[in-house]
């Protein structure tokens, strides 16, 4: 699932009604397979997310079905909840698999960067969500590979005594882990989030979605993508070592904790469980809110 595009919703002309049930109804957001509809369960009356991939070949049909088994193994408050699944066979030259998703209302933290500076609390809660999320989706030996700031949704339920909370969102890269490392045959994630071992297209373990979450808490620190540019050249600049960490707008013990997440060799990262822990001290120890 995917954040609300910042231009006007585009309609979905002629969309069918899928498995008799689910309307799409205007497109909220895309991603390098898939579009994804703001939709309606005509049959319980609520809105849901529907992401319809764009392609039908067998390949894509394999890859949706990946996704799938991805999504529906894992049952927890960070990451977006399956609703069903299907191949939209209307036009039957191009069967369209899909997936319909709990319909997140949020924001993304790219928007959220785009909008004001967050503080130190803010970026220390978002930590600690997309950890916990993380230790859970390790335990299930499932690697995410594309921790960006676009796939970190900011949700605020609207109650007065509720903070916001972030889910991590888009699994249509994860892949699942056994006893042997992975490895993909090509290169796949978002370059300015991508580590060494993905840009090296080394086998991969849940230590590379770690590294990605530190460039992204670094991004959140400094609004600056630590490696700017082209796609080649920003993956390729990590390899020439550590990203930039301006001490004057990165404290401690964040700092030292970013160092240590975004290291070269992935064994010196934290876990996931590990890094929570961390957040969680770092967030006792600042100066409680000041009461209104």
């Amino acid at each position: 699932m995917q954040s609300v595009d910042p231009s006007a919703p585009a309609p979905a002309p002629s969309a069918p009604l899928l498995l008799d049930r689910y309307r799409p109804l205007a497109r909220i957001g895309r991603g390098g397979m898939a579009f994804v509809f703001r939709g309606r369960d005509e049959y319980l009356g609520r809105d849901v997310a529907i992401k319809v991939f764009s392609g039908g070949n067998e390949r894509d049909v394999e890859m949706y079905r990946s996704e799938l088994r991805m999504l529906a193994a894992l049952s927890h408050h960070g990451v977006v909840s399956i609703i069903d699944a299907g191949v939209d066979t209307s036009a039957p030259e191009d069967p369209r698999p899909f997936l319909v998703m709990q319909l997140v209302r949020g924001t993304t933290v790219w928007e959220r960067l785009a909008e004001r500076p967050l503080s130190v609390r803010e970026i220390g809660e978002i930590g600690y969500e997309v950890s916990e999320t993380l230790e859970y989706v390790h335990a299930q030996g499932v690697i995410h590979r594309d921790i960006t700031p676009s796939n970190i949704m900011i949700v605020n339920y609207g109650t007065p005594h509720s903070r916001e909370r972030a889910m991590l969102t888009d699994f249509g890269i994860a892949v699942e882990v056994d006893d042997d490392a992975f490895q993909s045959e090509s290169v796949t994630g978002t370059a300015p989030y991508l580590s060494p071992e993905q840009v090296r297209n080394q086998p991969l373990a849940t230590a590379s979605d770690i590294y990605s979450l530190g460039l992204v808490l670094l991004e959140c620190f400094t609004r600056t993508r630590a490696f700017p540019g082209a796609h080649i050249p920003s993956a390729i600049a990590r390899l020439a070592g550590p990203p930039e960490m301006p001490s004057e707008l990165v404290p401690e013990p964040w700092r030292s904790l970013l160092q240590r997440m975004t290291a070269t060799e992935p064994e010196r990262r934290p876990t996931a469980a590990e890094l929570g822990t961390e957040i969680r001290q770092a967030l006792r120890d600042l100066r409680p809110r000041p009461r209104s």
